[in-house]
């Protein structure tokens, strides 16, 4: 079997999607990079069936903390990490400051069981049906309390808004309300309605996709190649070794690929074939 995200995170995946359908997935991810291949990580594939037990959903536009809570409740899980803390099944889920090199303060990472049974389980979540209102459910304004204002300001800090995503509509987050009403030129009455939560929707949209172009894995790259799949090579290996992120396959971006290929006990070539592709974990399609 090929590199895959375990069955049960795809469902968990799919049900947050199906609840917040306008979300951002700039920082969702699962297949582990070059820099995660270097250590142990569940964002690299099992050794037994290639699947990869861990996931890192974007948190702009959902409530993450009521996905924290429905992930401790499901029987696969092994650990969760958001904003500096880490609710682990070692410990019973109780919440310990998390000290790694990365916050996880743009996205909450779930890591599941390598045991066969559950990182296969098609369990329900919960997430999709929880009975907890959604942004846009109601008209929110100061005094409201709940997981669509945890929503609406986890939107609102991705507009610079820096607002703590406690569930409270304060003093705060009706000041940053009145603020952007203004900006979009509509009724200054820090009430969220349609039309706000519609200028809202739009001033946080994600970038339309650009064209894909060449599909990763679908030829040979080497230096002076250009396309989407030599982006996906810089991504993949970082910026530290192939320099800032392009589409064009530099000298840089070959020493990059260099590096990647001997730690991987590749041969160095600095060129991105077969072998390299399928070790970052990329269906090969030639």
């Amino acid at each position: 079997m090929g590199v895959h995200l375990a069955p049960t995170l795809r469902v968990l995946r799919e049900e947050i999607n199906t609840r917040w359908p306008h979300r951002d997935k700039a920082s969702d991810g699962w297949i582990g990079d070059a820099a995660h291949q270097a250590r142990k990580s569940d964002h690299n594939p099992d050794a037994d069936d290639r699947s990869v037990n861990a996931a890192d959903f974007d948190i702009d536009g959902i409530d993450p903390l009521l996905v924290v809570r429905h992930c401790i409740e499901h029987p696969s899980t092994q650990y969760v990490i958001y904003n500096r803390l880490i609710w682990s099944r070692t410990r019973d889920f109780r919440p310990a400051r998390y000290t790694g090199s990365n916050p996880h303060t743009k996205h909450l990472h779930v890591s599941v069981s390598h045991a066969r049974a559950l990182e296969d389980s098609l369990r329900p979540w919960g997430v999709a049906t929880a009975r907890a209102a959604k942004l846009g459910d109601r008209v929110l304004q100061a005094g409201c309390k709940g997981s669509d204002v945890r929503e609406l300001q986890t939107l609102a800090n991705r507009l610079g808004a820096r607002l703590t995503a406690d569930g409270v509509f304060g003093p705060k987050t009706t000041a940053w309300v009145r603020t952007f009403q203004k900006s979009k030129k509509l009724t200054v009455d820090a009430v969220v309605g349609p039309k706000t939560l519609t200028a809202l929707r739009s001033a946080t949209r994600p970038p339309a996709p650009q064209p894909a172009g060449r599909a990763p894995g679908s030829r040979t790259v080497r230096v002076g190649s250009t396309g989407e799949d030599v982006a996906y090579v810089k991504r993949f290996v970082g910026a530290r070794r192939c320099g800032p992120p392009g589409t064009r396959f530099d000298a840089k971006t070959e020493a990059g690929v260099r590096w990647y290929q001997r730690m991987r006990g590749l041969t160095d070539d600095g060129i991105v074939g077969r072998l390299t592709w399928a070790e970052m974990g990329v269906r090969v399609t030639y």
